[in-house]
């Protein structure tokens, strides 16, 4: 099946969980934008799946284009060590910190059981040293699972439209 084929049943864009979901990721979005990655942390279930497949060109023909080795192929303990990384000055990267925007658009929302697929559009633009300015783009595939009024995420799948990562380091997270 691929990344477009529909498991779920649509969710509606004037429906109240629609209007959960979209909140859902927009605070998500400013969680990000805003460092507080502890937070962020906190959004996703202890056996997230948190992948960044290669992108690669091809014909439609020959698959969706995407490697299944990636980019990035993080958990929960992963990802925590790059968020505690990133509250020290040792995340030579990030000193001083990047500048990021999150824009997400384009979701569309499916009911599959108790979890809800969330697939997206995002472009995350970031900064670095007034010097440095770098966009991602592409499109985000999510399973989150009820978690009491809100949501965790279990699963996501970072689909991004360039072939290269012309940054010199990939330390934004999606």
């Amino acid at each position: 099946m691929s990344q477009l084929d529909t498991a779920g049943t649509p969710v509606l864009p004037n429906s109240e969980l629609y209007g959960r979901v979209l909140e859902f990721v927009h605070r998500e979005a400013e969680l990000l934008d805003t460092y507080k990655f502890d937070t962020w942390l906190g959004l996703f279930t202890e056996d997230i799946d948190y992948q960044m497949p290669v992108r690669t060109t091809r014909f439609l023909t020959d698959g969706d284009g995407f490697e299944e080795f990636g980019l990035m192929s993080e958990n929960h303990a992963s990802l925590t060590t790059r968020v505690r990384r990133l509250e020290t000055e040792f995340a030579w990267a990030e000193v001083p910190p990047s500048r990021t925007r999150h824009f997400i658009s384009n979701v569309i929302v499916e009911q599959d059981g108790d979890s809800i697929e969330v697939r997206a559009c995002f472009m995350v633009t970031r900064t670095r040293q007034d010097l440095d300015y770098q966009m991602y783009t592409g499109q985000r595939i999510d399973r989150l699972v009820p978690d009491g009024d809100s949501f965790k995420i279990a699963r996501r799948r970072i689909l991004a439209d360039q072939t290269v990562i012309t940054g010199t380091n990939l330390s934004v997270l999606f």
